[in-house]
């Protein structure tokens, strides 16, 4: 596993570098991941969440982003950010979902600084996500399309951590957050909002690293699958 991420990581940062220089992105690209042996406490999360005008990355549009940190095994107070995202192409009927709407998206902020805000945050942090492959595929098409360079970031997925941890009691359920988030007792929350949701997130994280066992002994490749993209 480690060598495997490791090589995947040098081999993106060898792949794009040259497109990442004078971007927003470089930092990412000059700077080594986070060990797979580096202990919990001493990692820094930035946790995730995006609302979309649908589920379609080559047809549909990031609406806004939202994200938390978590540094030393907390949600660190004042960290909350969410960003609406100007998109050309009307919210249509995902707004019964987020309740975004086209006026709101209008005057938002552009996608590129979005990004340039989220590469700042991302430098020598691991990235979690509930269902990262949806979220990842916006964010890298967006970055891809205003900043011609995609994001290098290490990433985590709620979902997969919950699906393994099923997989080895021999059982089967719905992976969707708000069910995550009952398995462990956490309290309902208003949700399909990017904010609200990378909280939520962030919180079923905890308890999926807490159901692991002793926090002060947890490295980061106890929290396999360890995503890169």
């Amino acid at each position: 596993m480690a060598v495997l991420y490791s090589l995947r990581h040098r081999a993106l940062a060898t792949l794009r570098r040259y497109r990442a220089r004078g971007t927003p992105f470089e930092a990412l690209y000059d700077a080594p991941p986070p060990p797979l042996r580096a202990a919990f406490d001493d990692l820094r999360f930035v946790v995730l969440d995006a609302e979309m005008s649908g589920l379609n990355p080559t047809r549909h549009s990031l609406l806004s982003l939202g994200w938390v940190v978590i540094e030393r095994g907390r949600i660190v107070g004042d960290s909350g950010r969410h960003f609406l995202i100007h998109a050309d192409t009307r919210v249509g009927e995902s707004t019964k979902i987020h309740g975004l709407r086209d006026s709101a998206i209008a005057g938002a902020a552009s996608v590129a600084r979005v990004l340039a805000l989220l590469a700042a945050q991302a430098q020598g942090a691991v990235l979690v996500f509930h269902h990262a492959a949806l979220d990842i595929a916006f964010i890298q098409r967006a970055a891809v399309q205003t900043v011609r360079c995609p994001l290098l970031a290490v990433y985590l997925d709620t979902m997969e951590i919950e699906k393994r941890r099923l997989r080895r009691q021999g059982k089967s359920a719905s992976l969707r957050l708000k069910l995550c988030r009952d398995r462990y007792g956490l309290p309902a929350t208003a949700q399909h909002n990017a904010l609200s949701d990378a909280y939520a997130t962030a919180e079923l994280f905890l308890a999926q690293v807490a159901y692991l066992g002793d926090r002060g002994r947890l490295r980061l490749r106890d929290l396999y699958p360890v995503g890169v993209s």
